[in-house]
């Protein structure tokens, strides 16, 4: 038996031998989206259940440690935990990630004290945040949201890995498929352009001699497009000199793995690089407020869609919204609850769409979402859940409490013969629907053709 066939078998014994809890999260995930588990910890958080609740969580509250059932855990899953309980609930923590052989959930304190001991303290126990008392709830929850975001793009990370031993990179492939990457594998460069283009990877694993190809010189070539000017690129090679590693690092790469390299370092080093990336990429192509995508990295990222649409004949629906009075919010109650309501909004979107819809802030208060693989009746249904869903949010103003609510225009890409062209077919869509009575969807609809009689 083959090294590559051992680690086969052992994958496919590691599948059976799984605790339920290893994938299986509070509620099963639905197609279009799943809620953000949260588990409240403490007697003290009962107030925070109906709090959250209002934000759409799927919620579980316990009052100690010793009365959460192992199922309950979940990586994805933030545990929001008063002080006095955090010892243990990292403790917890830390043991279910073993038993499930996946990285720990992220930990929110909240808790009355905020002095620099206290802080350090948190973070020596594995806290990924504190809120004191009373808690700012629309805070608490963009915190959680913002966590729960982290977990998921640290699984869905794309891998382009080029080696041309097809036995290793087969091997390369199942640990990191294992580790809940996507993987795309070639053995040979000739189509390295193309592949860069359709599936845009967020981090390469390059073998560095690939005869008659090099892979110094294809790292340089890659650099040709300001597009992946930043993308992470790993050297996979033999070679021990550290001198030759610099220099080869000084033309284009990113990192360089010595070969042979344990498939646990593996791992770590692609999650540590592929996370350094995602921060750096959040600084240039989202939104300060909000972390969505900026006005120009959302108009990018339909260009691109329109590009698949075009080759693979999917349909994707493309919606613009706009909040609605939204004047009247920041003269009436300041910029600062503006701000506030902009980004719940934002926090809404984020969980009811799913990780391969883009959403962005186009400008102002006005969003665009993408979502591939998904006809307009279907949008129509979901953008309509959360017009309503929004609509029952309740905001503290200056001085009362108010809601707000939001107005959709969808359109079909497939339709047209740009990006553009259904962008501003969504945006007239979106006009017709603050003329028939806001809160609420409209969709464009192509114009039919007179039938000739004669």
């Amino acid at each position: 038996m083959t090294q590559l066939q051992r680690l086969t078998s052992l994958l496919h014994q590691d599948d059976e031998s799984t605790p339920p809890s290893a994938t299986t999260p509070l509620t099963s995930p639905s197609t279009a989206a799943e809620a953000t588990e949260v588990l409240l910890l403490g007697a003290e958080l009962t107030e925070l259940v109906s709090a959250l609740g209002r934000y759409g969580f799927n919620l579980a509250h316990h009052v100690a440690v010793d009365d959460i059932p192992a199922r309950y855990w979940h990586h994805n899953t933030t545990i929001v935990t008063c002080a006095h309980h955090l010892e243990p609930a990292a403790t917890w923590n830390t043991a279910q990630a073993r038993r499930c052989r996946q990285k720990k959930a992220p930990i929110i304190c909240i808790g009355a004290d905020d002095d620099f001991d206290a802080r350090y303290r948190l973070a020596e126990l594995g806290a990924s945040g504190l809120f004191t008392l009373p808690v700012e709830i629309p805070g608490l929850a963009e915190r959680i949201e913002q966590l729960n975001r982290e977990q998921q793009q640290a699984q869905a990370a794309r891998v382009l890995l080029l080696d041309d031993d097809e036995e290793l990179a087969e091997h390369y492939r199942l640990v990191l498929t294992t580790a809940g990457m996507n993987v795309r594998v070639m053995t040979r460069p000739a189509a390295l352009l193309s592949t860069l283009a359709e599936f845009r990877p967020d981090i390469v694993l390059m073998d560095i001699n690939m005869a008659p190809y090099s892979g110094v010189t294809l790292a340089r070539m890659i650099r040709f497009e300001p597009q992946w000017l930043s993308l992470p690129i790993i050297y996979l090679s033999s070679e021990q000199d550290r001198d030759q590693q610099l220099s080869a690092l000084a033309q284009g790469a990113d990192e360089f793995i010595t070969k042979p390299i344990s498939d646990q370092q593996l791992i770590r080093t692609v999650r540590i690089l592929y996370y350094r990336a995602r921060q750096l990429s959040k600084l240039v192509s989202c939104d300060g407020l909000t972390g969505l995508l900026n006005h120009t990295h959302i108009k990018q990222a339909l260009s691109h869609e329109f590009s698949r649409v075009q080759r693979l004949g999917h349909s994707t629906t493309v919606a613009m919204l706009d909040l609605d009075h939204f004047k009247q919010i920041n003269d009436n109650h300041g910029h600062a609850i503006g701000d506030q309501v902009i980004k719940a909004l934002a926090n809404l979107l984020h969980k009811r769409l799913r990780i391969t819809d883009h959403l962005g802030r186009y400008g102002g208060e006005e969003f665009v979402a993408i979502l591939p693989d998904c006809d307009l009746s279907q949008a129509k249904t979901m953008f309509e859940q959360i017009c309503r869903h929004f609509a029952a949010l309740s905001f503290n103003g200056s001085e009362h409490k108010f809601g707000v609510t939001v107005s959709v225009g969808l359109a079909d890409l497939n339709q047209f013969i740009s990006a553009e062209h259904a962008l501003n077919a969504a945006d007239e869509a979106l006009y017709q629907r603050k003329h028939q009575g806001r809160n609420g969807v409209s969709c464009y609809y192509l114009p039919t053709l007179p039938v000739d009689n004669g």
